[in-house]
């Protein structure tokens, strides 16, 4: 009884913890969009196991041992996120041309659903820069307007860029997508005090970069046999570590040793301030750090996921949602193109391999 009446003592709520679980909420989320359609939910919950435990790992290493500070999380956040779930499909063994062209269609109606979500990521964005400054109003509102400014210049570069590539046109991807990469690029350089033209710049040259990725490089990687699903490298990958770049170079072009305001530094190591150079130096340190850490344990948990014990998604299966969803219009199964829909209707409780065996 002396158990069950004994106090346990309580933790008391930590805002930083709070903000820190929503950055490694978000990482996670980052890594699925490189590999949703390839898994099936006990290979996810597999991921959502040790990709935590590792993106915590890499920004221990980067915030408190090579001391960088990240404040949006363009490099621990969105770059390992992107690089974690791109190295997992490449454990996995999936590749693009093994992926049948029927399945990865996508409808009007489900491409302007998914621009609601752009909507509300790009009004959350600022807050999400400035999640971790909540006691320093000051430096919150510098970080929401230069992510402001630079989502903004995203968008619309995001909307030039597409229309030139795509001959006066707009492609739904490249938009749903590029419009927020202004949010990304801008993470670690956010709380710099700097000039509203340079957070325009910044932000601008992530939506071209962004854009030109969704329709340029995209495909090349699938060539070379990488696959992406969402192509989350194009929007968190490589705008997370040019956003690191920038920051380095802002390091580097400040005579003052400033990072936040007036009286706080870079970083220091046993309280010795590092020059711009050395800051320089350590932000490439960081970068190369989280693509190791994301590329290396994102393969060996791909590696994991292929094991006889967890069940798998067969190829002919993939970014088919039928096997796993009630899907109320079985008829707008891929697999099933030769059947008719009153067919499919008529035997609602039939798996799909069960009819085509029948067949």
């Amino acid at each position: 009884s002396s158990g069950i009446n004994a106090e346990w003592p309580l933790r008391p709520g930590n805002l930083d913890e709070m903000v820190t679980g929503c950055y490694v909420t978000a990482a996670v989320l980052i890594s699925f969009g490189a590999f949703i359609g390839f898994t099936t939910p006990s290979q996810i919950v597999l991921v959502c196991i040790i990709e935590p435990l590792m993106m915590l790992i890499n920004e221990h290493i980067v915030l408190d041992y090579i001391h960088v500070k990240d404040a949006g999380g363009s490099l621990v956040v969105h770059c390992f996120g992107a690089y974690f779930g791109i190295a997992v499909v490449i454990g996995m063994g999936v590749k693009a041309k093994d992926l049948p062209d029927a399945h990865r269609v996508t409808t009007y109606f489900s491409d302007m659903g998914a621009m609601i979500g752009t909507i509300v990521l790009w009004m959350f964005w600022p807050s999400f820069n400035g999640a971790g400054f909540y006691n320093d109003v000051t430096l919150q509102g510098r970080i929401l307007m230069n992510t402001y400014l630079a989502i903004c210049a995203s968008c619309a570069t995001a909307f030039a860029t597409s229309s030139l590539l795509n001959k006066g046109k707009f492609q739904m991807l490249e938009i749903q997508n590029a419009t927020l990469a202004g949010g990304v690029i801008i993470g670690m350089i956010c709380p710099f005090g700097i000039e509203p033209w340079t957070a325009v710049l910044i932000g601008g040259v992530g939506g071209v970069i962004s854009c030109s990725g969704y329709a340029l490089y995209h495909p090349f990687l699938e060539r070379l046999g990488i696959t992406d699903s969402a192509a989350v490298q194009m929007l968190h990958g490589i705008p997370g570590w040019i956003g690191a770049i920038f920051a380095a170079f802002a390091c580097l072009a400040d005579n003052h040793n400033y990072l936040y305001s007036y009286n706080t530094q870079w970083g220091t190591t046993a309280d010795m301030p590092r020059s711009k150079g050395e800051q320089f130096g350590y932000i490439i340190l960081a970068i190369v750090c989280t693509l190791g850490v994301s590329i290396v344990s994102g393969i060996i948990t791909g590696v994991v996921m292929n094991q006889p014990c967890c069940p798998r998604v067969h190829k002919k299966d993939m970014l088919v949602d039928h096997d796993c969803w009630v899907i109320h219009d079985e008829g707008h199964d891929p697999r099933l193109k030769n059947y008719d829909t009153n067919v499919v209707l008529a035997n609602p409780g039939i798996p799909v391999r069960e009819m085509e065996a029948k067949a």
